[in-house]
């Protein structure tokens, strides 16, 4: 059982892109910032690009842009460019029917579950990139930032 940090990265590359707005950034530069292979953050550019989350420019002068003002990119924007699946997910095994717990625990779950995916995706919508850039200024206590 995994979980899926693709939103978590997502953000984190386009927070990158709106503190160095005045640049085009590399999925070289990028993966520097996440700390992983730049094959990962390509993958995930891809899906931001069709989502039309960020611009890309080939070549030598080339990288990568916002391609909206950080203000109108809200969080659920990316949740939704990126993530494929519901925030929680069921064992890829059916429970066992014979069970009175595992023949009723999932359309339970389902039913519990449904009002905290909401509420959470309501929440997504209410902040902004730029919201998140803001706040890693304010974490970092300075105006400026080495991204």
């Amino acid at each position: 059982m995994s979980n899926s940090s693709r939103f978590v990265v997502a953000t984190h590359v386009l927070t990158n892109l709106a503190v160095r707005s005045d640049e085009r950034l590399s999925s070289d530069r990028l993966a520097w910032s996440v700390n992983t292979n730049p094959v990962v953050i390509r993958q995930l550019l891809c899906s931001l690009r069709e989502a039309e989350l960020v611009d890309s420019k080939r070549g030598p002068t080339g990288g990568f842009t916002l391609a909206r003002d950080p203000d109108t990119i809200s969080l659920r924007d990316i949740y939704d460019a990126v993530e494929d699946g519901e925030p929680f997910c069921f064992h890829a095994n059916e429970p066992n029917d014979e069970c009175t717990v595992g023949e009723h625990i999932q359309p339970v779950l389902n039913e519990l579950f449904e009002p905290a995916i909401q509420a959470m995706l309501d929440e997504l919508d209410s902040v902004t990139v730029a919201d998140v850039h803001e706040a890693v200024f304010d974490a970092a206590g300075t105006d400026t930032l080495e991204a």
